[in-house]
C-alpha cells in the first residue's frame, strides 16, 4: 500500500469538529454513546481520543454529561468498578477514564461523567437492569439524547426500557437468557458484597431495527459523519415514545423471528396464546 492509498488518520480536533458540525452537540448536552471504534477509522490516540472528543464537545464535565453501557457477562461474581465489560473497546476504555462513576448493578451497569453522572449511577439502586427508573431512563427523562456511532439501533439499550414500561404479557414468565438464570454476587462500588436474583433481565435486541425504521419515517433521527463514521443522534424521550407506540400495536413487535433465539420464540407463544 502506498502512501496515496493508506488510510487517513482522523485527529481528536477532527472528531470534536464533525461531532459538534454534524451531530449538533453542544456543551451541556447529556448524551448516552453507543458506538464502533472501527467504524470511525484510524484514530491518532485510540478510544481516548474519542472519549475526549466527546466530552469537549458537550463542555466538559463541568458542563455536559457522558454516559455508556458497560455490561458484562453474567458471571458468578461481578465487581461493579472492576469488572470488564463485554461491549467493546470504547466503553471498556470509559470504564476505567478518570473521574467515572459506576453504577451498582450486577449484568448492566452504566458509568457516566459528568454534572448528571452521580443522579445517574445512583438511581440504578432498586430498579432492574434495564427497567423503570434506570440510568437510561433517567437520562431521557432529563432529555438527554443517544448518539450511535458507526452501528444500529440494535444496541440500543434504551428500547429495552420500552419493553418494561409497557405491560407486555411475557413479563411475568421472567423468560431471559440461560446464562443469566441465576442469582450473581455483586461486589457494589462501595466494597460492599449484596445477592442480585435473576429478575427482570433484558431478552433479544435483534429485532430492534424497526424502531429505527420508524424514526425515520417521522424524522426523528439527525444523521451525520465522525471520521468515517456513519452516526444518528436521537431524542430519548422520542426513541422511547416510538417504541411504546409499536409495542403498543403489537406486543410483539421487538421479538426476532429465529427459530434458535433462546427467548423470542417463548415470549411470542406468549403473545400468540392470548389474542
Amino acid at each position: 500500500m502506498n502512501a496515496d492509498s493508506a488510510p487517513r488518520t482522523v485527529t481528536r480536533a477532527e472528531i470534536e469538529r464533525d461531532l459538534q458540525a454534524n451531530l449538533g452537540l453542544r456543551p451541556g448536552d447529556r448524551i448516552a454513546v453507543h458506538s464502533s471504534m472501527k467504524s470511525l477509522g484510524r484514530v491518532e490516540g485510540g478510544p481516548v481520543a474519542l472519549i475526549e472528543a466527546l466530552l469537549s464537545a458537550i463542555g466538559g464535565p463541568a458542563q455536559g454529561t457522558l454516559l455508556m453501557p458497560c455490561f458484562n457477562k453474567p458471571l458468578d461474581e461481578v465487581d461493579a468498578v472492576h469488572t470488564p465489560c463485554r461491549l467493546g473497546l470504547v466503553p471498556e476504555t470509559f470504564r476505567t477514564y478518570p473521574g467515572v462513576r459506576h453504577s451498582n448493578n450486577h449484568t448492566h451497569r452504566v458509568a457516566a461523567i459528568g454534572r448528571e453522572a452521580a443522579r445517574l449511577a445512583a438511581c440504578h439502586e432498586g430498579t432492574s437492569p434495564l427497567g423503570r427508573g434506570s440510568p437510561f431512563h433517567e437520562l431521557a427523562r432529563l432529555g438527554g439524547d443517544i448518539l450511535h456511532i458507526g452501528c444500529g439501533l440494535t444496541s440500543c439499550s434504551l428500547i429495552h426500557v420500552a419493553e418494561y414500561l409497557m405491560p407486555l404479557p411475557f413479563h411475568a414468565a421472567q423468560i431471559a437468557y440461560p446464562d443469566y438464570a441465576k442469582t450473581i454476587t455483586l461486589v457494589r462500588t462501595d466494597g460492599r458484597r449484596e445477592q442480585r436474583p435473576p429478575i427482570d433481565n433484558p431478552g433479544d435486541s435483534a429485532a430492534f431495527g424497526v424502531v429505527q425504521e420508524a424514526l425515520e419515517r417521522y424524522g426523528l433521527i439527525r444523521h451525520g459523519r465522525v471520521g468515517q463514521a456513519e452516526c444518528m443522534r436521537i431524542r430519548g424521550l422520542d426513541l422511547l415514545a416510538t417504541a411504546v407506540d409499536l409495542l403498543a400495536a403489537d406486543p410483539a413487535a421487538l421479538l426476532c423471528r429465529n427459530p434458535r433465539c433462546p427467548v423470542c420464540p417463548a415470549k411470542r407463544r406468549i403473545v400468540e396464546g392470548g389474542k
